[in-house]
This record gives C-alpha cells, sequence and structure tokens, in this order.
C-alpha cells in the first residue's frame, strides 16, 4: 500500500513541477501573510474558545500565521500547549502547523478545493465539539557523497493526529485529549535511519525516517489551572517534544540533521511512554516545566508493565520570553536533565544540561543558539554547540522558509574525531497544503570514520498536511 501511495505522490508531484508558471494564489491566500496568532479555529486549550459561528470558518479562509516559527509569550495567543518551550513535534503544535495559512506558489485547484471542503467539515466538527483532526504524509530522500557501502536512503511518514477539548473550553482551564499514530516505512534498499552507520558519524543525518511500521505515539490528558498559569500531563508522551529543542527542531519542516533536528547530546528515553509533567507560567515572562518518564519506554511498546522497574529520566526547563523593543521576540532557557541507571539494559546513568537562546530580528529573520553538556555515558557526546539562522519569505512566497545552521560536537571516545556539521535547506510552499524542501549537508571529520575526511550528504522532502 505505501509503495502505492508513494508511487501517486511522485507523480502529483512531477505533474506540479511541470506546471508553466505560477497563477495567482487562492483569493483566500493572496495577501502576504504576516506573522501573527495561529487561526482562532486552532486554539484548543489556550484559551477560552470563542462562541462557534453559524457558518464555520474553512482553514483556507482563517487569519495567516506562522505557528511553527513564531515565539510564544508566556500567557499569549500563541500560547497554547502543556510547556512554553514545547517544539514543533508536538501534536498540537503539528496541528497548528497544519491547520495554518500558507500563501503557495501554484494554483492548483484540483488538489486543493477537494481539502478545503474537508477541512471546511472538520472546523465544523471543531467548532461544534471540540475535537480537531489532522493528517500528514511526508517521504525524505538522502544521497550522500562516495564511498563504501550505500549511501542512499529513502523513507515515508504517515501521521494522523488528533485533540480532543472535553473540558473548560468557555473558561480557559481547558482539559484535552491527545491522540495521534504514525507509520514509517522504507523506500528502496534502506531507510534513511541507516545512513549513520554507514557513513560512520556521531550525529545521522536525520532522525525518524526508518522503516518501524505503524505505532500509537501520544495518548495523554493535558489540564490547564488558572488560564494557563499552571498546566499539568500525565500519560504515554515523548518528553523530547517538551523541553531542550528549538523551533527549527522538526524533520518534517526545517533541517534534517539530528544536530540541529534534535538535542542529539541529550539521552531521552527511546520514544513515548508513560510521561507526566507540570508547568507553571506565574506571569506574561517567566514559566517553569519540569517532569519524568519512564526511562525504558520505546514507541513499539506499551511500557507500562516496566514502571515498576523504578528506573526514570527527569528533566527541568527554566525559560523566560521577553518582547525586545525594535528587535522582537525572544525566548531564553536552560534546560537540565538526568538518566537512572537502567539494569535491565545493562546501561549507566548519564547527565546534562543546555543552554538555548532564541531570537527574533524583525519579522522574517529568526536565530537560534545552543550549548549543551553531558556526562556522555550514553549518546557520547560530552560538548556540543548549534548556531542557525531561518529566514521566511524567500524565492517565491511568504510561506517559503530558508535556513542555515553549523554544528561542532565533542565526542567522549577518546578514539573518535570531533565532528562538523553545516546543512543549508530551502523549503517551497508549492500549494497552500504541500511543500517540497531542498537541504545539503557538510560532514567535516565524521567521528566513527577516519578514512573520510569529508562526506556531502543531499535531501530532498515532500509533505502533505491538512
Amino acid at each position: 500500500m505505501h509503495r502505492t501511495l508513494s508511487a501517486t505522490l511522485i507523480a502529483t508531484f512531477a505533474a506540479i513541477s511541470t506546471t508553466a508558471g505560477a497563477a495567482d494564489p487562492p483569493a483566500a491566500a493572496t495577501s502576504a501573510p504576516a506573522p501573527a496568532s495561529p487561526p482562532s479555529t486552532a486554539s484548543t486549550d489556550a484559551k477560552p474558545a470563542a462562541p462557534a459561528p453559524a457558518t464555520p470558518v474553512a482553514k483556507m479562509e482563517a487569519v495567516p500565521g506562522f505557528p511553527d516559527l513564531d515565539l510564544p509569550r508566556v500567557g499569549g495567543p500563541d500560547d497554547d500547549g502543556f510547556s512554553v518551550g514545547e517544539g514543533p513535534t508536538s501534536p498540537i503544535k503539528e496541528l497548528d502547523e497544519m491547520e495554518s495559512v500558507r500563501r503557495s506558489m501554484l494554483d492548483l485547484p484540483f488538489i486543493e478545493r477537494p481539502l478545503d471542503d474537508l477541512t471546511r467539515g472538520l472546523n465544523q466538527l471543531y467548532a461544534q465539539t471540540g475535537l480537531r483532526l489532522g493528517f500528514a504524509y511526508t517521504m525524505l530522500f538522502q544521497q550522500a557523497s562516495g564511498g563504501p557501502g550505500d549511501r542512499y536512503g529513502g523513507a515515508g511518514d504517515i501521521d494522523f493526529l488528533g485533540s480532543w477539548t472535553l473540558f473548560g473550553r468557555e473558561t480557559g482551564n481547558t482539559g484535552t485529549l491527545v491522540v495521534d499514530g504514525e507509520y514509517r516505512f522504507g523506500i528502496g534498499s534502506q531507510p534513511p535511519s541507516a545512513l549513520r552507520g554507514e557513513l560512520g558519524l556521531l550525529t545521522a543525518t536525520t532522525g525518524g525516517f526508518n522503516d518501524r511500521g505503524w505505532v500509537l505515539r501520544d495518548f495523554h490528558w493535558r489540564q490547564r489551572f488558572f488560564e494557563g498559569k499552571l498546566r499539568f500531563l500525565v500519560g504515554r508522551a515523548d518528553v523530547s517534544d517538551y523541553a531542550g529543542g528549538t523551533r527549527l527542531q522538526s524533520i518534517n519542516l526545517f533541517f534534517s540533521n539530528r544536530a540541529f533536528s534534535a538535542n542529539a547530546s541529550t539521552a531521552f528515553p527511546n520514544g513515548h511512554g508513560p510521561a507526566a509533567g507540570v508547568t507553571i507560567a506565574p506571569n506574561d515572562f517567566f514559566y517553569v516545566t519540569a517532569g519524568a518518564a519512564n526511562a525504558l519506554n520505546s514507541s513499539n511498546t506499551i511500557n507500562i508493565s516496566s514502571l515498576d522497574q523504578g528506573e526514570f529520566f527527569y528533566f527541568a526547563e527554566v525559560g523566560i520570553t521577553p518582547e525586545i523593543p525594535n528587535l522582537g521576540a525572544g525566548r531564553y532557557r536552560l534546560f537540565l536533565w538526568h538518566m537512572d541507571e537502567r539494569d535491565q539494559l545493562g546501561l549507566p546513568d548519564d547527565q546534562g544540561l543546555s543552554l538555548i537562546l532564541e531570537q527574533d530580528f524583525g519579522d522574517r529573520l529568526l536565530a537560534f543558539l545552543r550549548y549543551s553538556y553531558a556526562d556522555a555515558s550514553l549518546n557520547d557526546i560530552r560538548n556540543s554547540v548549534q548556531a542557525g539562522v531561518g529566514i521566511r519569505g524567500l524565492l517565491g512566497s511568504d510561506a517559503n522558509m530558508t535556513g542555515a545552521a553549523f554544528s561542532f560536537s565533542e565526542p567522549a571516545s577518546s578514539d573518535a574525531r570531533d565532528e562538523t556539521v553545516m546543512e543549508v535547506f530551502q523549503r517551497f510552499q508549492l500549494t497552500a497544503r504541500t511543500q517540497f524542501s531542498l537541504g545539503a549537508q557538510l560532514i567535516v571529520n565524521p567521528a566513527y570514520n577516519p578514512d573520510q575526511d569529508v562526506i556531502g550528504v543531499f535531501t530532498a522532502r515532500f509533505r502533505l498536511a491538512f
């Protein structure tokens, strides 16, 4: 089934790429979107919901915005998640991104009109019941420069997301059930996740794009009290979605290399499982998020039976969200973590920290800087630093995204080399709901590959989301 679906989407993209010229964008997306709050129809558990209009607003008619890029101020309209430091990979932020309006480069009504009708119905369902649904299909292909072994990797990813705000929509003290599932599959000889071993790298060329099949990712409850000043999360979750990341940390939307698409030095549990956390946001400037997860978590299993082992991953993040005059929004954080020793797996304990700085420079330029330290008992990364920028609105659409980043990582192993990674990407908004990205990585001194000093990796990615 997945090969047929992949072939269909590839054929669709081929048809798109041969379309002569870009016509005027649809009427609902003709004006250039400026940074704004997510559409009001996309707010779930952040504030009291407005009464449903007589005719629900379609997503294509909502206010344009950049929920995958805006830095949320504590208590602001973009602060609709569990943590103010929540990354773009959390289910709520993914739903925000799927529902945002994008000014496209091409006008292809035969693709957009059926999806307009579908999303109009989904908006009506949300207005009447508090239930949000989202879908995404992403393909990623990577090719490394010459050398021994298989240098190609291809994979697809299907996501089904839902959140159901069952209580408190009128008050803002919301209770929301979050559920999502995912299907990952390889395309060709091997998935991109295999390239790390083939190339001898400290940080993988990408994360997530493997062939693990179907999994239930999230199944958790979020509760807000005191208009969001106190928040709880309990259930099945991946705590790396909520702390320690940056707003450009998404393999589906931005950089591919795990130096930038993850916090690679942190020994997070291996995926989703039992977790709990609390966020305290007493004012519009400061917040604290802390929690714990089962250290034996794995997205392929339920993990409840292993809780009696008493082995946990603990984390805390302290942050501020200043608004700097004549500059823009900022988010500055300190992230601390500890992983217990896991006797069942024969793994030692580990701990570390990250200092994360993010700042807007006007409406279109954003930047991040992250320094991380770990004892490196598990991930073999002792010190690492990443710096990068994103520019929105280049090459044809205000929804296009351009990124460039640099990473330096020092391994703990004495026989491994310091590894440097540079990556650039360009994301094109083909239609209101489809994106195509091209990227290139330059990897200098791959840590576990002394026979090669420089490796190039080239990435192509296609995404459909609504």
